[in-house]
């Protein structure tokens, strides 16, 4: 069992390793170049999100061609987001939040969205700050199976609603975010997080079918000096990992010494026997002291009816021949060699027979064999 708890330790502190493409491949960005034929858009699950979701990611704002920049929409108005906060929609409900979003072109930043069925708030947050919060209509959950697009609006080619900029690390959650949450996601770019359960991730958009000339691009995330400072930064956490699973293997193996100590004191085994063959003795020796005890009660009942009968002469069953009483001072209990007891059951005519001497005796026999062993046994009770 130990053993087992060990194991599931170790693997608790190990992560499977993902292939070099995939790991690379998450740090790019998407490039949306401006143009209304240049867009993603899919049908994926969206059931998943029906009663609580967040989606979050960094955007880079490039240009201002477009009267409308979609970032995200989502069946039309179901969900709809505008890089420069100019239509903001749920469930068709839309509200302009432009005077919030007053990020310089060319620069990264940190929007996020999160809606629960519990609270019926959707609330806006940008680079970790809540900048809008609203009510939504009881009963109103997200609907499944609509097409979901990116730098466009509905299923995209719409000219005055093309996205001109980068967008990177952006995730759909099935889970509304707390404010703690969303201001830790907003902290780093390209610190990617930990994988949820159920969710629309990154790697699903960027495999993802593109229209256009959608790209992908490098992100400040792969110069070589931010590798090599991920790359040290996750060989700390590897050598932490190691530092703590080293002590847990030392906490089991100081738990599994103080166990076997202790049940050597218990058992009186010195170091070196085998503790499962000192248990096995220590039991089977119970078992003897238990069925020593109840012989001796036996013994004891037998000498007390022994103590109590008559010494009277016997007669044999074969002709009648007579006991003598330098026979009986032998033993009274050497009658039983005799044919009619030796070797036989002992029943109620033979005690009818010996009665005349025997009467408390033979009552206790009734049923028992008559062999050699209950003689000298009887027999060393009388001579007692």
């Amino acid at each position: 069992m130990l053993t087992l708890c060990l194991v599931t330790l170790t693997f608790s502190f190990l992560t499977p390793p993902l292939q070099a493409a995939d790991t690379l491949r998450k740090y790019k960005a998407l490039n949306f170049p401006g143009d209304s034929e240049s867009f993603i858009t899919f049908r994926p699950d969206m059931s998943p999100f029906s009663e609580d979701f967040s989606f979050c990611g960094w955007l880079r704002k490039d240009g201002s061609s477009a009267s409308w920049p979609i970032l995200l929409s989502y069946g039309g108005n179901e969900l709809r987001m505008q890089d420069d906060g100019g239509h903001s929609c749920i469930y068709g409900v839309c509200t302009r939040l432009a005077s919030k979003f007053t990020v310089s072109l060319g620069r990264w930043f940190h929007y996020c969205a999160t809606w629960g069925s519990g609270s019926r708030m959707f609330r806006e947050y940008l680079e970790g700050e809540m900048i809008a919060s609203r009510a939504t209509t009881e009963g109103r959950y997200l609907q499944p199976g609509l097409f979901f697009t990116l730098g466009n609006w509905g299923e995209g080619g719409l000219e005055s609603l093309q996205l001109e900029g980068q967008l990177f690390n952006f995730n759909f959650v099935a889970r509304e975010f707390s404010r703690e949450e969303v201001e830790e996601r907003a902290g780093e770019m390209c610190e990617l997080g930990e994988e949820e359960v159920y969710r629309l991730s990154w790697m699903d958009i960027l495999g993802a079918q593109r229209n256009g000339t959608v790209s992908e691009v490098d992100t400040e995330c792969l110069k070589r000096e931010e590798v090599v400072s991920r790359m040290d930064g996750a060989r700390r956490r590897v050598e932490q990992e190691e530092v703590k699973l080293d002590r847990v293997r030392k906490q089991l193996d100081n738990i599994l010494e103080g166990v076997e100590r202790d049940t050597r004191k218990i058992l009186g085994t010195e170091e070196g026997q085998n503790i499962s063959t000192q248990v096995e003795l220590s039991s089977n020796l119970n078992k003897k002291r238990r069925e020593l005890t109840r012989l001796t009660s036996l013994l004891n009942q037998v000498a007390e009816i022994l103590q109590g009968g008559e010494k009277r002469d016997l007669s044999s069953e074969d002709g009648g021949t007579s006991y003598s009483e330098r026979d009986r001072a032998a033993s009274k209990w050497d009658i039983l060699y005799s044919n009619s007891y030796f070797n036989k059951e002992f029943t109620r005519q033979h005690s009818d027979q010996l009665r005349s001497s025997w009467d408390k005796v033979c009552d206790k026999l009734v049923g028992v064999t008559i062999t050699r062993e209950l003689i000298e046994l009887m027999k060393s009770l009388d001579s007692n």
